[in-house]
């Protein structure tokens, strides 16, 4: 028995809520689903931006491949990815071209990081609940809501981290530097206990990749081998002068 398959629109699915709506349309503006713009993404990358990457990729702004959410929803593959990246490095190396091959070690070596958190959680899967160490299991963490309420809606007193958490809010997405700042900040500085931060991202980006938040969070507090020591703290103030020197190198 066959059935006729109507075709139907968001609008008549039924999916959006009228309170998402104006949250939706900021979504949309940074990102926009489907097959065909991932391939546009990523040929976009690796043919104009992949050869800077290297020079451009801890500046604040569109400087990372931004082919995150496509990975996530399964849009684009990892090793389709892993493949472009792949065969420009070699092209560049056998050109001379140290700039580029320089660049495409650098990406790639950011998408081996990816399938290290697989590696990790698939080895040790209590991950996604306690740290891989078991140095901070009596840590002191303040479990003040208040404070953790004021990072999340960007109200901590501090511009950039405030600056970050809006545009995550608004956007579904923030610069990788970004991520470090406002999860150290909220492990270091406000002592927030990092699955609370590691949940609140899984809920909020766009490209929240569960093995890979584990992997940043457990590494910002200083629960895996080769992570930040916890101890290890990034001055906001020097953070904020970082951010100063990167707002005049990108000014007209």
């Amino acid at each position: 028995m066959t059935g006729k398959v109507e075709k139907l629109s968001i609008e008549q699915l039924g999916l959006e809520d009228e309170l998402e709506t104006s949250s939706n349309a900021l979504l949309a503006r940074a990102w926009s689903p489907g097959w065909s713009k991932s391939d546009k993404a990523l040929t976009e990358f690796v043919e104009n931006h992949l050869i800077h990457y290297s020079k451009n990729r801890l500046n604040l702004g569109d400087s990372t491949s931004l082919l995150s959410p496509y990975i996530h929803f399964g849009e684009l593959s990892v090793r389709k990815v892993f493949q472009l990246a792949r065969t420009k490095q070699i092209l560049w190396k056998n050109e001379g071209n140290i700039v580029g091959e320089e660049s495409a070690t650098f990406f790639l070596r950011a998408i081996g990081f990816r399938e290290y958190s697989r590696y990790l959680c698939f080895s040790f899967p209590f991950t996604v609940e306690r740290p891989l160490l078991g140095n901070l299991k009596f840590f002191p963490w303040n479990t003040d809501p208040s404070n953790f309420k004021a990072w999340r809606l960007g109200r901590t007193g501090y511009p950039l981290v405030d600056a970050g958490m809006r545009e995550l809010w608004a956007t579904g997405w923030i610069h990788n530097k970004m991520r470090i700042i406002v999860s150290s900040f909220a492990v270091k500085m406000l002592l927030i206990p990092w699955k609370w931060g590691m949940k609140y991202f899984w809920d909020t980006l766009l490209d929240a990749d569960l093995e890979s938040d584990i992997l940043g969070w457990q590494y910002i507090s200083g629960s895996l081998p080769d992570g930040h020591e916890l101890e290890r703290l990034d001055d906001p103030e020097v953070i904020r002068v970082f951010l100063y020197c990167t707002v005049l190198k990108f000014s007209p």
